[in-house]
């Protein structure tokens, strides 16, 4: 018996196995001709879900790099705007009625002085023709304002004019916005996303979460193209856009854009004193500018998140407005929806 023979005789022997030749790449992934279906099967499920994977990561890169871009653009304008504007002086004189015509000519027309550019918005009229304004309530929102043509175009378009869902703020397009001071609309409406990550409208919610938060920042501060004004905020509130919501009712505030017939100065300040969170003791009447900020709030689906606030008029500054008045509306009017999952009921004048 030789010795190989001997070897393979012994109980403990193995025959040496024949090592499988490594599949490359293709061959693992990519269905070849001798697969069975089951291989092919395999392999088609491996490439698609690869695949799936490669999308997903791209679309969330997109995502994130998007909000990066969106708050290092904002960063970016509001550092320009404070180059122009020191926003503990924002304001300051615009009550006292900036470009309000005084004099008329011989034939009754009025004698107008030509509107001056601000020079911020110069330089934001070479990066976007649609710019109309710029607002701030500082620490809170420090955003440039476009309007355009409809009210759809800037949900998902930002002011350098690229395709983003961030959007951009922008004005109604109904609005009358840069113009003599008697000539533009009396409720300016801004709308804008409650971005996650803060910018646009997206810390508005304080005002939701902290009533008393109006006592630390009660003004917005709006710049059109030609002057700086002052809004004192009188209310702030949680609305309906679907008649569903609200027993077949809808307070459409984004039409109360100039007081009048079905839309009426009386109808809009019955409506802000009840449905507001707070009452700040600011009066309004019929001869006030308003501003208006709109965002998405998700009390339910679809729910609008309303502030709104008062021009300064001649005399007042943010200086000497009485803030002492201020006390939560311990009975704010909700659309029916809120009481349907929260509970409670609106009672008339209880608040």
């Amino acid at each position: 018996m030789s010795m190989s023979d001997e070897v393979r005789a012994n109980p403990r022997y193995k025959a040496p196995t024949k090592k499988k030749k490594k599949k490359s790449f293709a061959e693992t992934f990519i269905p070849m001709r001798g697969d069975s279906a089951g291989e092919v099967a395999s392999k088609l499920i491996a490439l698609v879900s690869a695949a799936a994977l490669v999308v997903c990561a791209i679309v969330l890169g997109l995502y994130f790099y998007h909000i990066f871009e969106a708050k290092q653009n904002q960063k970016d304008l509001s550092e320009r705007y404070k180059v122009y504007n020191n926003l503990t002086q924002v304001g300051s004189g615009s009550a006292d009625g900036l470009n309000v015509p005084a004099e008329t000519d011989g034939n009754g027309e009025i004698i107008r002085e030509p509107l001056v550019t601000l020079p911020f918005a110069e330089e934001m009229l070479a990066i976007n023709s649609d710019y109309v304004g710029y607002v701030s309530i500082p620490g809170v929102v420090n955003e440039a304002v476009v309007q355009y043509s409809d009210n759809e175009y800037y949900l998902k378009t930002n002011i350098y004019g690229q395709k983003r869902q961030c959007g951009t703020i922008f004005a109604d397009c109904r609005n009358t916005v840069s113009d003599y001071a008697d000539l533009q609309s009396d409720n300016i409406i801004l709308y804008g996303h409650n971005q996650r990550d803060g910018t646009m409208f997206g810390q508005l919610d304080y005002y939701k979460w902290d009533y008393k938060y109006w006592l630390q920042n009660p003004f917005i501060y709006f710049d059109n193209r030609y002057e700086q004004n002052t809004y004192v905020i009188v209310a702030s509130f949680i609305i309906n856009t679907e008649p569903e919501h609200d027993n077949g009712y809808v307070f459409d505030y984004q039409n109360y854009i100039n007081f009048g017939g079905d839309h009426s100065f009386e109808t809009f300040a019955k409506e802000l004193n009840e449905r507001s969170h707070f009452h700040t003791g600011i009066d309004i009447n019929e001869n006030d500018k308003f501003i208006t900020l709109s965002t998405c709030s998700y009390e339910w689906e679809p729910a609008r998140h309303v502030i709104i606030g008062r021009k300064l008029r001649p005399g007042e500054t943010a200086e000497n407005i009485d803030t002492t008045n201020f006390a939560v509306n311990p009975n704010p009017k909700w659309p029916a929806v809120y009481y349907k999952y929260n509970g409670g009921t609106y009672v008339e004048n209880a608040g």
